[in-house]
């Protein structure tokens, strides 16, 4: 079988037939390898100009450059800011403190700026702190309401005063620009109520707002 083989590869009509082709790898077991050449392969993919793409481009460009110059209306963005009145308590007292035996100063001006403000004589129950002997630790409750300052005695020692009138505990009374209220202390804690100006207060922070006043006639004193 091995000399028919070759004869049959020997002849070029029959080696270029499929039969001798099956007939070789028969006749010859050996193993054969496919070697194929050590190159690189390369892959290059080439794509056609699409119209759509070209139009999708500029369009958005467009929208992106369109998009910085909006705002919104404002129903999408309300106003903070709403109009407050602020109300000015001066010291008008005579400074005398013989009643309480020891020399006190007069306290500084107060700003009602909140809505609702606390006065009395110890920081960790009053807004509006007064250290004076004579004033009860949480002595009076001010309150602003429809462009008006509303007094509240809170059942005080000494009691509150509008002028010369003393007010029941637990009762509102309206205080009138250029009236004078004592909290207890006729000397040392009484202060004339001034209506300032209108102004428009905002919900975004100032810088001012950090800065200690350095208006020497008004101070705020707010206990933490």
């Amino acid at each position: 079988m091995v000399a028919t083989a070759v004869a049959a590869v020997a002849a070029p009509p029959v080696a270029s037939s499929k039969a001798a082709r099956r007939l070789l790898c028969f006749t010859d077991c050996r193993p054969h390898s496919l070697s194929l050449p050590q190159r690189p392969l390369s892959l290059s993919i080439r794509f056609e100009s699409s119209p759509t793409l070209q139009w999708l481009q500029p369009n958005l460009n467009r929208t992106r450059k369109s998009s910085r110059g909006l705002k919104s209306s404002p129903s999408e963005n309300p106003s903070t800011e709403a109009p407050s009145e602020t109300w000015l308590l001066e010291p008008v007292g005579d400074g005398d403190s013989k009643h309480i035996g020891f020399r006190v100063p007069l306290p500084g001006a107060f700003e009602i700026v909140s809505n609702v403000v606390t006065v009395g004589r110890l920081a960790e129950k009053a807004d509006m702190v007064i250290p004076v002997a004579t004033v009860s630790g949480l002595h009076a409750r001010l309150e602003k309401k429809e462009g008006a300052l509303l007094v509240t005695d809170l059942d005080s020692t000494n009691g509150t005063f509008i002028n010369d009138k003393k007010l029941k505990p637990g009762d509102v009374t309206t205080v009138s620009p250029g009236s004078c209220v004592t909290f207890g202390d006729m000397h040392l804690a009484i202060f004339r109520v001034s209506k300032l100006k209108s102004t428009t207060v905002s919900s975004e922070p100032d810088e001012s707002e950090s800065q200690p006043s350095t208006d020497g006639q008004t101070e705020l004193e707010i206990a933490s």
